[in-house]
């Protein structure tokens, strides 16, 4: 199987890891805030991240306020072993 076909039939697994990667940066306050999985993509140039990979992006929400936070992104290779990763906030 392809990686494009792994990704399509475990797109929720990815999903999971990046928000477990999220919290485990010290994002301990999981009860104010909602994850919205937004895109995965399969990354095949980029100046400093190894290539190809798989791009993961979440987006941060406060679920208090509903008010958008910012968003995380993590990059994983083919193996799902950690490559990179972003935190913006707003």
């Amino acid at each position: 199987m392809d990686l494009i076909e792994r990704i399509i039939n475990s797109k929720e697994d990815f999903y999971n890891v990046a928000t477990e990667y999220y919290y485990n940066i010290g994002q301990d306050d999981k009860l104010k805030q909602k994850i919205i999985n937004k895109s995965i993509a399969i990354l095949i140039d980029h100046l400093f991240i190894p290539v190809p990979c798989i791009e993961i992006k979440i987006e941060v929400h406060n679920s208090i306020e509903e008010k958008y936070l910012g968003h995380y992104i993590l990059y994983l290779n083919e193996e799902k072993e950690f490559l990179d990763e972003f935190l913006i906030f707003d």
